[in-house]
């Protein structure tokens, strides 16, 4: 499962780079022609970057709302479920190991009465 997610994350990367320079290009083309001043172009780019950031996040979010929703038809505990899990067993732990010391304190006064 996780070479898929390099591999799909590498694809990803590949088409982000590829998109990117073909912007930059296409503007630059732009620019030499005179269609657009050199300052129409910066804030296009700027403009077409801040969408592809944009585009990114919405993508990630629903990426992991997917991902989110898998494990839990899979009934699989989450990370953070697990550490609170994890936690809440320590903590117990120490309260019962807690006890067992009084306890033993207790019968040892008991005896020496």
């Amino acid at each position: 499962m996780s070479n898929l997610l390099k591999t799909g994350f590498l694809l990803g990367l590949g088409a982000a780079v590829s998109s990117k320079e073909k912007v930059e290009k296409y503007i630059d083309d732009l620019v030499s022609k005179g269609r657009v001043t050199p300052q129409e172009a910066d804030d296009m780019y700027h403009s077409l970057l801040k969408k592809g950031e944009e585009t990114e996040e919405k993508w990630n979010t629903r990426s992991k709302e997917k991902v989110g929703n898998f494990i839990e038809d899979l009934n699989l505990v989450s990370k953070d479920d697990y550490k609170l899990l994890q936690a809440r067993v320590e903590l117990l732990e120490e309260k019962l190991s807690n006890l067992e010391k009084q306890d033993k304190d207790s019968e040892i006064d008991e005896d020496h009465q």
